[in-house]
């Protein structure tokens, strides 16, 4: 596990990552309620296109506050949401995908968390594609794009 910040500018656009987001089996991601209090949820997560990106309930919480603030930070943590030792918090800005995405994001959880993934979550797809006839009914993802660098939480 890095934790070591690495900074990439790419056409003039200057993007935080961490090796240790990559590494990570769960994040910290933090949303905020409207008054301004900090939520912490523990997810798992895989690096994705520009950020990184998680499944969730299309009705979650986490979902119905970045609608509202799109403001998040994510940290690598363990399962139970703490963050680890020696561990960042970065600010981005979190996004709901399309369902495009949101099965790409679903395939690459599949295969980071693969007997994990088999005991908790694939009875549920089997279940929704029986129920609405696609095993992603049910399911919505959300991306976080990092700050730039210097804008750490």
């Amino acid at each position: 596990m890095h934790d070591q910040k690495i900074s990439v500018d790419i056409d003039g656009i200057l993007l935080a990552m961490t090796a240790d987001l990559d590494d990570a089996r769960y994040i910290a991601f933090v949303s905020f309620r409207k008054d301004g209090t900090p939520v912490s949820t523990a997810v798992w997560v895989v690096p994705f296109e520009d950020g990184y990106a998680f499944t969730t309930d299309p009705d979650s919480w986490k979902i119905k506050r970045i609608l509202k603030n799109p403001a998040v930070t994510i940290q690598a943590s363990n399962v139970r949401g703490r963050p680890k030792r020696g561990s960042v918090a970065i600010a981005g800005h979190a996004e709901v995908l399309d369902p495009a995405a949101v099965a790409r994001v679903r395939e690459a959880v599949r295969a980071k968390y693969r007997i994990m993934y088999r005991l908790l979550i694939e009875r549920s797809d089997k279940k929704a594609a029986k129920q609405h006839g696609s095993a992603t009914a049910g399911t919505a993802a959300i991306k976080v794009v990092l700050a730039p660098s210097g804008q750490s939480a």
